[in-house]
């Protein structure tokens, strides 16, 4: 989850720096959102993929358990993004 957290604030430093040099704020406001929006889909992707597995072996356990665990690395990714969006949004 701390991998996840780290890339979502270095996209969103990457996306502020393109902003301030470029001048143009909105790209705050699209570029976080989709990387946001984005990140929030594939988290539900494997969230369900991982919990339709109703018959789990011993080999595919490993696999339920990292599906779980890209979902909550794409959530954390969303997070950071997702509210830049929203502070863009308010002011």
């Amino acid at each position: 989850m701390k991998k996840g957290l780290i890339t979502g604030i270095i996209a969103l430093l990457i996306v502020l720096a393109i902003s301030y040099f470029s001048g143009i704020w909105s790209f705050v406001y699209y570029l976080c959102g989709v990387i946001g929006l984005v990140s929030i889909v594939l988290s539900l992707d494997f969230l369900i993929y991982s919990l339709g597995n109703k018959r789990l072996s011993t080999s595919d356990r490993k696999k339920h358990k990292s599906r779980l665990e890209d979902s909550k690395k794409f959530i954390s990714i969303a997070i950071p993004n997702l509210i830049a969006a929203l502070i863009y949004i308010i002011n």
